[in-house]
């Protein structure tokens, strides 16, 4: 769960050691080791610019961005209405995750349930993401809604969506315009 930029930092310091130390005893290995970030939390998504400034790539875990984000656990039934990846705010989290990683020309993906959404792929494709990690039994049909979407139909759904101001006028929107 990464939150600032010190920890990607100290990680890249640890993998140099640990890369100075192979060297030392001469074994061999990938030199070219990259360090991703999860990005899970709001404050990682507030200062997406500057994690990939420093990260060689993205992954967005959806299920904690989201939790985490409406400060809802998921498994409570008291709050669990709450906990919706179609919400503005986990959507503009998305939007400004990606835009980030795409500014400084790093990979990003996503892992979680929102990746195989068939009414989120749209407006990930419109927000540019690269990369959708699903599960086996998901990929046939997440390539088929992926393969149903144009980037200017997608960025003008995506429009649309982001100018809402619930989950609920969201998702609306969103089952309106499956494919």
């Amino acid at each position: 769960l990464v939150t600032c930029v010190d920890e990607i930092r100290s990680v890249k310091a640890l993998v140099k050691e640990l890369m100075a130390e192979l060297d030392a005893e001469n074994i061999a290995y990938n030199k070219d080791i990259q360090v991703g970030a999860m990005i899970e939390t709001p404050a990682a998504s507030l200062i997406a610019d500057l994690l990939a400034k420093e990260a060689d790539f993205f992954s967005i875990g959806t299920n904690d961005l989201t939790q985490y984000t409406m400060a809802v656990d998921r498994g409570n039934a008291k709050v669990a209405y709450l906990y919706s990846s179609y919400n503005p705010a986990v959507l503009r989290s998305m939007k400004n995750i990606i835009e980030a990683a795409n500014a400084v020309g790093i990979m990003v993906g996503m892992c979680g349930e929102a990746a195989a959404d068939p009414l989120l792929i749209p407006l990930l494709i419109s927000f540019g993401l690269g990369e959708f990690s699903v599960s086996a039994t998901s990929v046939l049909a997440t390539r088929g809604t992926i393969a149903k979407w144009s980037k200017a139909e997608a960025d003008e759904l995506a429009a649309k969506a982001l100018s809402l101001a619930t989950e609920t006028e969201v998702a609306e929107l969103l089952k309106a315009n499956v494919r």
